[in-house]
């Protein structure tokens, strides 16, 4: 029995495998990296937050929720329209700049950019309304910012793949064997799989909203 438990590799009581890390960053390398950029960006939009003054909150409520009193006196469908229209310029930038050669920078600056803003918007609240700002983003604002962070992680690891695949093909004199259409289609339905998920996110931030907002005081 014992020559059968050794041979079939089962561990024996008491001991434990740790994970294969190298074949955890082979894999998720990139997302662990742009996952990276964005709570860098996050951290230092936080730390920004404590000398940010009136006109640069209102300047980024176009991309991040940093002026509530505009937020608050909306409707539904207007806070619908613009939980996903800041999403969406953030996704679709990420998807043009996809397309191109150089654009793996870019792609990894604009990830850090929602970081960034994402810890304005959180750091502002938290320092203005104290515990009261720090229980409406976790309640009303994270859901739906977790959930869009996680689609522009994983489509930015695709877009960033693509901009490679680009950059090597424009360096190289032999013609590859793949249709270059059936790739873009195939990166497009991935944006489109993303962008999916950008609008449920939307949606429910705008339910979060309907629902809470009204119940916090500031």
């Amino acid at each position: 029995m014992k020559g059968i438990v050794l041979s079939l590799g089962i561990p024996k009581k008491g001991r434990f495998h740790l994970p294969d890390f190298r074949f955890l960053f082979r894999r998720y390398g990139i997302l662990i990296a742009f996952a990276g950029v964005l709570l860098t960006g996050l951290a230092l939009g936080a730390v920004y937050a404590q000398n940010a003054d009136g006109r640069t909150l209102r300047s980024l409520d176009l991309l991040f929720t940093t002026n509530l009193d505009a937020r608050l006196s909306q409707g539904v469908f207007g806070t619908f329209c613009a939980c996903f229209a800041s999403d969406f310029l953030f996704l679709f930038s990420i998807y043009l700049l996809g397309v191109a050669a150089w654009g793996i920078p870019f792609i990894l600056l604009i990830v850090g950019f929602k970081g960034f803003g994402t810890g304005v918007t959180a750091g502002y609240l938290c320092l203005s309304h104290s515990l009261a700002g720090a229980g409406f983003y976790l309640l009303v604002l994270l859901p739906g910012t977790f959930l869009f962070c996680t689609a522009l992680i994983r489509f930015s690891g695709v877009a960033f793949g693509f901009s490679r695949q680009m950059f090597r093909r424009s360096l190289s004199k032999s013609q590859t064997a793949s249709s270059p259409r059936q790739e873009l289609l195939s990166y497009s339905s991935r944006f489109f799989s993303a962008l999916a998920l950008t609008f449920i996110a939307a949606l429910l931030d705008t339910l979060l909203w309907t629902l809470f907002a009204g119940t916090f005081n500031f």
